[in-house]
């Protein structure tokens, strides 16, 4: 994905980018949001991304700077609530950031944390309560997003084409396949209407 960063280009024509490539890799290394990326490391798989209007491999080597960021989860936890101190969010269920899950999981985390405390004056009760509401359903994400991510029918339609052209999406997969998968994951992630 590539996305300017201001609408202004320069008198030379430049403008001020910021691009995002997501490789897997069987290598892992200690994560760290601040190491530097390696060229070799995903130049590979872009060669031949030269379009009429734009020159990938040319952006790429021209970086300023490249950061390798770990797309990462964690096997769930047992428990979040240690005496009056809970976690909520990434720090209590860090996800693959597919599909919004981290910012949808946190906010589902904050209102029924809101609502524990609401009906509950006894604060190390409330978050227990909190805890035993949503433990169970975000480890249940974690573990889902693993097989089949919010974004397995990107997966589904690229292997049903070899990643080749098509016109219409419904040649590819019908559109009772799409609402089922899509169905199926806002289930197990609390954003269906029920």
């Amino acid at each position: 994905m590539i996305y300017p960063i201001r609408d202004n280009v320069d008198a030379a024509g430049s403008q001020l980018i910021n691009w995002v490539a997501e490789i897997e890799t069987p290598r892992h290394r200690r994560r760290d949001w601040n190491r530097r990326g390696r060229l070799d490391d995903f130049l590979p798989a872009f060669a031949d991304w030269r379009f009429d209007w734009l020159d990938v491999p040319g952006l790429v080597r021209n970086a300023d700077a490249i950061l390798e960021f770990p797309m990462v989860d964690q096997d769930p936890l047992p428990g979040w609530s240690f005496g009056r101190v809970t976690l909520l969010g990434d720090a209590a269920h860090p996800m693959v950031p597919r599909g919004s899950n981290g910012a949808d999981q946190a906010i589902l985390d904050a209102v029924a944390l809101a609502q524990c405390l609401a009906a509950n004056p006894n604060p190390v009760a409330a978050l227990k309560d909190y805890e035993d509401r949503r433990l169970a359903a975000t480890s249940k994400i974690v573990v889902t997003n693993r097989e089949t991510p919010p974004d397995a029918i990107l997966r589904e339609v690229y292997l049903r084409t070899g990643d080749k052209p098509f016109a219409n999406i419904e040649d590819v997969i019908s559109p009772a396949e799409l609402s089922a998968l899509s169905a199926g994951y806002k289930r197990i992630s609390g954003q269906d209407k029920a």
